[in-house]
């Protein structure tokens, strides 16, 4: 751009030489560059910019173990044979039954909240592992799951104690 500016002023019928030249020059391009150029932002406010920031953090734990649906059948035993001992706990405490389907309920809620709490996950966990048990037996047996539950169903009330809540046919408990 200098070299044009230059250029164009030796060329000048009034003829600037020397010193004189780059003096012009620099004029010029201050005055190309700083007039008309650069407009003028005005960025004050009437009342203060408010800024809402949401923000939302979800934290995610990676975990080795496989869900239900991949567990072999082997891993679900040795679960429900660890589980065994909290599960005769809760039946003898009176407070899981074995239902007509197959699968524990909670009969008899207890009061302190930790408690139910650790009866609530104890039947979920294995109501879940006996759901993948029941479903692996219809499949290699080619029957209907319902026919499976109702053979374990059978199953789990035969080997109930004396004192425990089983749930009978016509869906009322009795203890056997």
């Amino acid at each position: 751009m200098i070299q044009l500016i230059r250029n164009s002023l030796k060329s000048a019928p009034w003829g600037f030489r020397g010193g004189s030249i780059r003096a012009a020059a620099s004029a010029l391009l201050g005055a190309a560059l700083g007039v008309g150029c650069v407009p003028t932002i005005n960025l004050a406010t009437p009342e203060p910019v408010k800024v809402d920031v949401g923000v939302r953090l979800d934290i995610y734990q990676k975990t080795p173990t496989k869900s239900k649906s991949e567990t072999s059948s082997l891993e679900i035993a040795k679960d429900r044979r660890l589980r065994s001992g909290e599960i005769q706990q809760l039946k003898n405490d009176q407070v899981i039954g074995e239902t007509r389907d197959g699968y524990l309920d909670l009969l008899h809620p207890p009061k302190d909240p930790k408690y139910l709490a650790y009866a609530k996950s104890v039947v979920d966990d294995e109501n879940t592992d006996r759901t993948v048990l029941y479903l692996a037996s219809a499949q290699s047996e080619s029957k209907p799951l319902e026919l499976i539950e109702e053979q374990y169903a059978k199953l789990w009330h035969d080997r109930a104690y004396p004192g425990e809540w089983v749930q009978k046919e016509d869906g009322s408990w009795t203890q056997k």
